[in-house]
């Protein structure tokens, strides 16, 4: 037995010897067996209080015929219960419509008092259990599903136990849950001969799959479709005895059980288990791009020895690649960019309100990369030939980091007493409005015509630098005499003329005060 097949068993023995599968089962017979399923309809939920834990159990008391038919959800809270899943690339999701029909009605009715009521119990340190059978569970993991939203992250969470209960969202849910905290509290006992796995909904959670004298823990998707879709099903409305299911396996685990599934499913499962380690562990991944920021640094420091500065320095490098440094620093630039690239895409995916708590863990480090790597790739754009940077050429990536900065209300740490030798200029596009208005001086070179609005552009970008200077939002290394800064200011100063007005700017450049810009106050 391999170790992914050693892991499934274990989790289910672990699951089963728990206790927590037999309770449950035993309170949601209770409740079933107590109602009059030919005169009542609806949803019926009942709380039992036990010194371990409380469990809340769901019972079904009808069935509808259309048993298979899904309702899209989108919009705003007043229209969607489950607005807070959505995200800025996933906008809607569909829901099993009779779950969430039965859902609607409970929560138009008693669900914000149990809300409330079960908020309280885990703020006093209480487990909570949700549990029902069939399409009662599936209102149970709906109701989880909102109760989930409101729970602060330092409290416990509940968990979901659900038997033989129909999925209840399509593959855009199952993206959205894909590797949330949320997905950890729904266990879902399913029979593989009883639980409809229907067309168009997605597992999501974890699962114990009952075979005729077998079981296997998994909280992979994809093999959990290919178990529950690979056998023949009873009649999917019929009310299963989860009891006897239970009794079954637990007699089993204690003579000898040995996992039997098909050994392809098994492997199939490990591979995309090592996909998904290797795609989505970014934060823990963070600490190690971390080294190659600190690279970086290293080079602007070298860089500025050299007075040119990083800008200027990687420009002529990449241009012509002469040391084993500069070619590394291009590899290192890279993975930055893979690395920020790829989270920010995953970030998208995720709920807005679970999007926020990994926001504030990275938004700095996101900030300090674009502003160090930013210019590095301005420089490979404009050596390519190519302009207008800031309007066309920019990576929706750096956009969305800017954004997200602004959004949380962060702000760059101002050194305004301190010294500035180390800082990195705020905006980090700064470099591509220094090629843009180099560009300009080589065109009024030549035309003739024209030239009072060409001069606008060069007298805006003027006011735009004064702008941060006076802030002191830019770094001194643009001062330094090799830069591109410098070179544009010689020649704009010249077309200029000592004729024309002068400004704080040019005042500040012509009288060299920019030699001291930086220096402690």
């Amino acid at each position: 037995m391999d170790s992914s097949s050693l892991k499934c068993l274990e989790l289910g023995k672990l699951v089963l010897n728990s206790g927590l599968l037999h309770n449950s089962w035993s309170w949601i017979s209770e409740v079933y067996e107590s109602t009059d399923r030919n005169q009542d309809s609806g949803i019926k939920i009942k709380i039992y209080q036990e010194p371990e834990y409380t469990t809340v159990v769901f019972v079904a008391l009808s069935c509808p015929l259309d048993y298979a038919a899904s309702i899209l959800l989108s919009g705003p809270q007043d229209q969607n219960p489950f607005h807070f899943l959505c995200s800025e690339k996933i906008s809607s999701f569909s829901l099993h419509t009779p779950a969430y029909q039965l859902f609607d009605s409970a929560y138009k009715k008693n669900l914000i008092q149990l809300k409330s009521e079960l908020l309280g119990l885990l703020k006093s340190k209480k487990h909570v259990i949700i549990t029902g059978a069939a399409l009662g569970g599936s209102v149970a993991s709906l109701f989880t599903l909102w109760l989930l939203e409101s729970i602060e992250p330092k409290l416990k969470r509940p968990l979901c136990i659900t038997f033989g209960s129909p999925l209840i969202g399509d593959a855009s849910l199952q993206q959205i849950l894909e590797n949330s905290l949320r997905s950890s509290c729904f266990l879902h006992v399913a029979d593989a001969t009883q639980t409809p796995i229907t067309q168009g909904f997605k597992p999501f959670g974890t699962f114990l799959i009952c075979f005729e004298s077998q079981y296997i823990c998994i909280d992979d998707p994809d093999a959990v479709t290919e178990l529950l879709g690979s056998t023949a099903y009873t009649d999917i409305l019929s009310w299963r005895d989860y009891g006897r299911v239970l009794d079954r396996l637990t007699q089993q685990e204690a003579e000898d059980s040995k996992l039997m599934i098909d050994e392809d499913v098994i492997n199939r499962m490990a591979e995309r288990a090592e996909k998904k380690k290797q795609r989505f562990d970014q934060l823990k991944k963070l600490n190690d791009i971390k080294i190659s920021m600190i690279f970086l640094e290293w080079y602007k420091k070298k860089s500025k020895m050299e007075k040119t500065g990083y800008y200027d320095r990687y420009k002529t490098h990449v241009a012509c690649p002469v040391s084993p440094f500069d070619m590394d620093i291009e590899k290192r630039k890279r993975e930055l960019n893979d690395y920020w690239i790829s989270l920010v895409e995953e970030v998208e995916k995720k709920p807005q309100s679970r999007k926020a708590l990994l926001k504030t863990r990275s938004l700095y480090s996101g900030n300090n990369y674009k502003r160090m790597v930013e210019p590095l790739d301005i420089a490979e754009y404009y050596l390519s030939g190519r302009t207008g940077y800031r309007a066309s050429g920019r990576s929706r990536h750096y956009d969305v980091l800017e954004k997200w900065f602004k959004a949380e209300g962060l702000e760059p740490a101002r050194c305004e007493k301190r010294d500035l030798s180390d800082l990195l200029t705020f905006d980090s596009c700064f470099w591509s409005e220094v090629e843009e208005a180099t560009l300009v001086i080589n065109t009024m070179k030549t035309k003739v015509v024209g030239r009072d609005v060409l001069m606008e552009k060069l007298v805006r970008f003027e006011e735009y630098v004064w702008d941060m200077i006076r802030k002191r939002e830019v770094s001194p290394e643009i001062f330094l005499e090799g830069s591109s800064f410098m070179k544009w200011w010689r020649e704009y100063k010249e077309i200029r003329g000592f004729s024309s007005s002068r400004s704080d700017f040019t005042e500040f450049m012509n009288n060299r005060m920019y030699e001291s810009y930086g220096q402690a106050c």
